[in-house]
């Protein structure tokens, strides 16, 4: 017999937990249309007033996850890994640090999402150099990380797409900052791209989503704590956001400072950032013993030029300019210039 959504919203509206068999009618109930928006409206916000313990966050992550395509990495040898920032102002760390683990050996499968209100998107940057591609199929972005060893590209609309139905609804009805469903919203796609290691870089401070320091860390330990639930390695840095993370600001003008730090020419709260976070992802990814050993490997190809060249071999892969890395000049430029006094 099917579980009425009547039945699941008098049930959360009384504060009880909901068990699993609910949460995926739930899920299957948003798929597939069978709910309709007030009633998915009124179980958002019961769970926003009533919240929900780590056995429903994991159970409705889950479902979220399965509720469309998910991608099979296992044929791709070695430890897959990803990372996920909750977005900043000047954040570019994943252009830098995405070649430069894969440079130690690591194998990145990056999905990624375009700017989100002041927030800079990865896949913005990317498209500013010339010819890139962040659209590619599913089988040609296993193809790239198989044999280069890392990709960076766009989420498909086939994955987790219970997501955007639910985030649509979450941003007219004051349900955004709700803790679980933030959670579930983040890590059902992260669990979708099929990654073994994930590093989340959890930002804090005004130019960030997360303003306090309180907030920042319950996100970071809620989605850890879940995340590692699911049978996935996670782990999360809190960063700050008080300020730019780096000098330049603006698409092409981000991927040329992310080039200047590959190429050994920049350095600053970017580069640390960057390090930190791939050094985390080396480490749980059994690549190196601790963070120590990481951020050593990472300033090492740095200095060999290896996670440079890495880098012009995933543009090359996804039909941009690789020329860019030796040449910043090839990027687009701004049409007017205003000098400063």
């Amino acid at each position: 017999m099917s579980i009425k959504p009547a039945q699941i919203l008098r049930k959360k509206r009384m504060g009880e937990e909901l068990n699993e068999a609910e949460i995926r009618a739930f899920v299957q109930g948003v798929t597939d249309g069978s709910w309709a928006d007030y009633q998915i409206s009124a179980l958002l916000m019961a769970i926003c007033i009533q919240g929900m313990t780590d056995r429903e966050t994991l159970a409705l992550t889950l479902a979220m996850a399965k509720s469309g395509e998910t991608l099979d990495l296992s044929e791709i040898p070695g430890i897959k890994a990803d990372k996920h920032s909750t977005g900043g102002v000047g954040d570019t760390t994943s252009l830098i640090l995405v070649p430069l683990t894969a440079a130690c050996g690591l194998k990145v499968a990056k999905m990624s999402g375009r700017g989100l209100g002041f927030t800079g998107g990865t896949l913005d940057k990317l498209e500013s150099i010339p010819g890139m591609r962040v659209d590619i199929g599913i089988d040609r972005f296993q193809e790239i990380v198989r044999t280069v060893g890392c990709a960076i590209v766009g989420q498909t609309a086939s994955l987790a797409p219970t997501d955007k139905i639910l985030y649509a609804l979450r941003d007219v009805t004051e349900t955004v900052d709700c803790p679980p469903l933030i959670v579930s919203s983040i890590l059902s796609k992260k669990l979708a791209a099929g990654a073994d290691v994930v590093v989340l870089d959890v930002k804090v401070g005004s130019g960030a989503l997360m303003e306090t320091l309180p907030k920042a860390k319950k996100l970071a330990q809620d989605m850890v704590r879940i995340g590692n639930l699911s049978g996935r390695r996670f782990c999360a840095l809190i960063t700050d956001m008080d300020q730019p993370l780096g000098m330049y600001i603006g698409n092409a003008l981000e991927v040329e400072e992310a080039v200047d730090v590959l190429a050994g020419r920049a350095g600053g709260k970017l580069k640390q950032v960057a390090l930190q976070l791939g050094a985390y992802m080396l480490k749980n990814a059994a690549i190196v013993p601790d963070v120590a050993a990481g951020v050593k490997m990472l300033e090492e190809k740095i200095s060999s030029g290896e996670g440079l060249k890495k880098f012009a071999e995933m543009i090359q892969a996804q039909g941009g300019d690789a020329r860019v890395v030796y040449d910043t000049g090839l990027l687009p430029k701004a049409k007017k210039k205003i000098p400063v006094p």
